[in-house]
């Protein structure tokens, strides 16, 4: 018979995952007109909020990869709309953002207009963090190719970059008018840590059983919320819609193994294992 198994955890609760495997996306090997792109296994969405953001690949050694020219990145092109802002989100994987470059300028390209950048994390639609970056941008194509370093280690004095979030979303003000983005340096998920932090008595707590099951299992919930099945890598498994009071869960066509059953609660997640 067919086990899977899920490990209960009563006095802790599971709200910060570990993360490793960090890798830089240079969108090298993207497609022109792409609205996304596949780095370490993940898919990332391009998502669009003012103006079209899509991988530009036209326009040879505009890009920067960190610490050369480069061929390909993203860009909202001479898209008109204003204030520009698009979004890069994951498809399966949560994920820690370190550095990424931006070419930001009026839509002739030029780099010496004044604006602001304002970078905001995202998870499952709650902002982590938000910070408006309005100094200290590359007004020169002689250095960097134009591109400025957005470093999350030290955005505004802070440190942003072990922040776990699903959207980073990018949103330019002032004479910015277009933007390109390179070099996006992320960091993947890699496994679970136990904590304590961001546990609130308004947590709407559920219980699992049988543990372990062959299949089917029961969910008793004290509120509504979505729940989602994750595996120990943090791939999406699926989701269920949770009601007040007992859901029944069919989970068969799971292979043997341990998995993740998380819960939105405030700004925080309930995970148990």
């Amino acid at each position: 018979m067919k086990r899977t198994i899920f490990l209960t955890i009563c006095s802790l609760f599971i709200s910060l995952f570990s993360f490793g495997q960090t890798s830089t996306e240079q969108f090298e090997t993207e497609s022109n007109g792409s609205p996304s792109f596949t780095d370490n296994g993940v898919i990332f969405n391009i998502i669009s909020h003012v103006g079209l953001f899509d991988i530009q690949a036209n326009f040879p050694s505009t890009g920067w990869n960190g610490t050369a020219n480069d061929n390909r990145y993203i860009d909202n092109s001479n898209d008109t709309a204003s204030p520009p802002s698009f979004s890069i989100k994951s498809t399966s994987n949560l994920f820690k953002v370190n550095r990424f470059w931006m070419y930001l300028s009026a839509l002739n390209l030029d780099l010496t207009v004044a604006g602001t950048l304002t970078v905001t994390g995202r998870l499952s639609g709650v902002t982590k963090f938000t910070q408006t970056k309005s100094t200290g941008f590359n007004t020169s194509m002689a250095t960097t190719n134009g591109y400025t370093l957005i470093d999350l280690t030290n955005l505004n004095g802070q440190n942003y970059s072990n922040i776990i979030i699903d959207e980073l979303r990018i949103t330019m003000g002032g004479g910015y008018r277009y933007g390109g983005l390179d070099a996006f340096t992320w960091v993947k998920d890699s496994g679970l840590v136990l904590a304590t932090n961001e546990v609130t008595s308004s947590q709407k707590v559920m219980s699992i059983y049988p543990n372990p099951t062959s299949g089917l299992l029961s969910i008793q919930a004290e509120g509504n919320a979505p729940a989602e099945i994750y595996s120990q890598d943090g791939k999406l498994l699926k989701k269920l819609d949770m009601k007040k009071g007992t859901n029944q869960a069919d989970i068969s066509e799971l292979p043997n193994g341990v998995y993740i059953l998380k819960t939105p609660s405030g700004s925080s997640k309930i995970i148990k294992k």
